[in-house]
């Protein structure tokens, strides 16, 4: 018989004993291509595609890549076809890669590692990938990557989240479809695409980009793609409230989140009748309620020209010794013609506002900036 099991530890003192890589046994790993073994080996360079089959274990074991290719629109007939598993196994291996155009693709095709993880036969060159993709209708390719995509968050969406929506402007070099001369602040007069983007605050998780025409900036024109991603959605796993930059603080834009019933945090422009709401609060200097980081915040009400009816709207402000000053003053406005404005001045802000005052809208007014990274990311990429 084995030892006494006496003489076994349920906690053990110590850790156990490391032996070299090179004595781990080689373990199965479940891919898309079937089971292969993956083992250690401490003096053979690797590259970073060598760690990808541990990312195809993870497409199998939630069945996300057989219902990728259940869905997919990209149908062959016959024995000369290229295989819509070929075709769409070449852009996940090219995307992995980091590749961001067609002709990056021929450097995958002598990957003869990869390809078979995945259950592929061959990679494709980049002609068969621009023929695949032509060949698919334009409203089914553009509703077949956003069912995955909600398909794969949406269990994370019962939990409360907060939606960031924004529009980005990406300059374009060379003739590309729906490339317009539009508004460009970084490049006036270059065409460019405008990206209005969906994004799950804090996360960096996209619900989806809608890419328009650079004349279409209007944060307005990406409500349509927005209400079809929500609509896909049940009423459970909608946002807890949507918040925007002032762009988004229009008349037709709030309209459109109530009358369904979802709430809003918006910025407002500085516009005269902004200004002179402002400069009637800092003169009730003890209504300012304090919400923490040097931040106070104050309701109102307000009614713009073009609005159809008074909203609710939260001035926040900062406190003169916290508010930026020397390099970073830049970015703060001139009050110091304000009701109360000692010492180095406020930083204020304005934001139209369908939340309970309880749900701090300072705060979350302040978290709006986190998103501007990885709406930026997005442009870039």
């Amino acid at each position: 018989m084995s030892a006494p099991l006496a003489q076994l530890g349920t906690h053990p003192e110590g850790e156990l004993a490391e032996g070299p890589l090179s004595a781990i046994r080689p373990w199965p790993l479940d891919t898309p291509g079937g089971r292969f073994y993956a083992e250690w080996d401490g003096d053979t360079p690797t590259t970073r595609d060598g760690q990808l089959i541990f990312f195809f274990q993870f497409l199998k074991a939630g069945g996300r890549w057989e219902q990728l290719m259940a869905n997919c629109p990209i149908h062959y007939s016959g024995n000369r076809g290229s295989g819509a598993h070929n075709v769409m196994g070449t852009i996940l291996l090219s995307i992995l890669a980091g590749h961001w155009r067609y002709a990056h693709i021929n450097s995958i095709r002598v990957d003869a590692i990869n390809p078979p993880l995945l259950g592929m036969q061959q990679t494709v060159s980049e002609d068969t990938v621009r023929r695949a993709i032509r060949r698919i209708p334009e409203e089914t390719g553009m509703n077949w990557p956003r069912k995955e995509v909600l398909d794969c968050i949406a269990p994370a969406l019962e939990l409360p989240w907060i939606l960031d929506i924004d529009t980005t402007v990406k300059p374009l070099y060379g003739h590309q479809q729906g490339a317009e001369i539009g508004y460009n602040p970084r490049k006036p007069g270059r065409p460019s695409h405008i990206y209005h983007s969906y994004f799950v605050a804090n996360l960096r998780i996209s619900l989806g980009v809608e890419v328009l025409p650079g004349k279409q900036h209007a944060a307005a024109g990406g409500m349509p793609g927005l209400w079809q991603t929500l609509n896909a959605l049940p009423r459970s796993r909608w946002p807890t409230f949507g918040r925007g930059d002032c762009g988004y603080g229009s008349e037709k834009v709030m309209r459109e989140f109530e009358e369904r019933r979802l709430p809003y945090l918006f910025k407002q422009r500085h516009t005269p009748k902004v200004k002179d709401l402002i400069r009637d609060c800092m003169r009730f200097g003890h209504q300012w309620q304090d919400t923490g980081d040097g931040w106070q915040a104050m309701e109102a009400t307000l009614k713009l020209h073009g609005w159809t009816q008074e909203r609710r709207v939260v001035l926040v402000r900062e406190n003169p010794a916290q508010a930026p000053v020397g390099k970073q003053g830049r970015r703060r406005r001139n009050h110091q013609d304000l009701p109360n404005t000692d010492g180095d001045g406020w930083e204020l802000g304005t934001t139209s506002c369908a939340l309970e005052w309880k749900d701090r809208c300072s705060s979350h007014f302040l978290g709006r900036a986190g998103v501007s990274n990885a709406i930026d990311a997005t442009a870039l990429s």
